[in-house]
């Protein structure tokens, strides 16, 4: 129905964080294009924490109930978390403005066989931001259309100083909870676009180690080595853009499945155990889609230094020795997302590690319940 290219997969990314505003306008926009891009990134957030304080507030007015005081707080971590990557997001500003500015740039002006190598990687990741967005999605619907078929009025338990039962209020009420809830949905989108900007660079060191292979001469060196240090720096820019980002979704992730998991492993109706089973399962996957390019973003830095080891002509070439050590030097010194005291360096092993005591808290957590009831 579409056609998949690199063209695509930008625009489709744009849509989908279009609520929660985190993607700037271009260097061609106007201030108009400022101004309502601001009014709505406001009007996202204020929405998105007027729910997160009745939801914490109902949390502290049911805390001797388990069951009520959780299920709160899981739903305020969903909305909170959202409310605090737009603002990191508002704080690199100018930042990711730069960053994406540059790709859709690199992107547009690309020739046939780099465009080629973007769409391996489109093809390789699309599937899973697609999936990530529609279960995140699902979630969000699931938990606004819970009055159908869960005693209760509203879609969360959030409690209010005033009363919702009249009318017009639970109507504004009912419809502010559905806007927050598909605000929430685009959670993911966020975490989706930090990895896009992971996977450009990949590709730009891939098509780097192609040019570096083709080297016959002196300049062609040179040139590669400009690069080479080019996309170090822009992947460091990338990762001091998206390392706050990453650290709350691993701080989130962590209170979604502590509070989530009592109603998933408890004695709780069916359709209350599929919200949570879609909201945890959803907030592990965002770990998932960082941590995959993470991953393979230290392999392919290392990849380069490889590639200019194993070159026939820069072997041959004595003159350029300084050089070549350099750039093999700093090869093997990769870029890496990390946050001390949070989390060391994200990568697939500690993604794995994280969900090897994901299962080891269900399991405790169960044994305790059964204890208790």
């Amino acid at each position: 129905m579409f056609k998949v290219d690199p063209e695509f997969a930008i625009a489709y990314t744009k849509l989908t964080v279009t609520l929660v505003c985190s993607w700037p306008p271009g260097r061609n926009s106007n201030k108009r294009d400022l101004v309502v891009f601001n009014v709505k990134w406001w009007i996202s957030w204020l929405l998105g924490i007027f729910l997160v304080v009745p939801l914490i507030y109902a949390a502290v007015v049911d805390r001797k109930n388990v069951l009520e005081f959780t299920k709160s707080l899981c739903l305020a971590v969903s909305c909170g978390q959202c409310a605090v990557k737009m603002f990191f997001c508002k704080l690199q500003h100018r930042r990711i403005k730069f960053l994406l500015d540059e790709m859709e740039e690199y992107v547009k002006a690309s020739v046939p066989f780099e465009r080629q190598i973007f769409l391996n990687y489109i093809k390789n990741c699309g599937l899973v931001h697609v999936v990530l967005n529609a279960c995140s999605l699902v979630a969000s619907i699931g938990v606004i259309l819970g009055p159908l078929v869960l005693p209760q009025r509203l879609p969360t338990e959030a409690k209010y100083p005033f009363s919702v039962e009249t009318h017009p209020n639970y109507e504004i009420i009912y419809v502010h909870q559905a806007f927050a809830g598909i605000l929430c949905s685009s959670i993911g989108c966020i975490d989706c676009q930090i990895a896009m900007l992971l996977w450009y660079s990949i590709a730009r060191l891939d098509i780097l180690s192609l040019e570096m292979e083709k080297i016959t001469n002196v300049c062609q060196f040179y040139e590669c080595v400009r690069k080479h240090q080019y996309l170090l720096w822009f992947v460091d820019e990338i990762i001091k853009a998206g390392r706050c980002l990453v650290a709350t979704t691993v701080i989130m992730t962590t209170l979604a499945v502590i509070f989530g998991g009592v109603h998933i492993v408890g004695n709780e109706p069916l359709i209350a155990k599929l919200q949570f089973v879609i909201i945890v399962g959803g907030f592990s996957m965002l770990l998932y889609i960082t941590a995959w390019p993470s991953e393979t973003l230290t392999r392919m830095c290392e990849n380069v230094g490889w590639t200019i080891y194993n070159s026939p002509w820069l072997k041959n070439s004595k003159e350029l020795n300084k050089g070549i050590e350099f750039v093999i030097q700093r090869s093997n010194k990769p870029a890496m997302i990390s946050l001390s005291g949070i989390f060391p360096a994200l990568s697939l092993n500690y993604y794995a590690t994280f969900l090897s005591k994901t299962f080891s808290y269900f399991t405790t957590l169960r044994i305790i319940l059964a204890k208790m009831e």
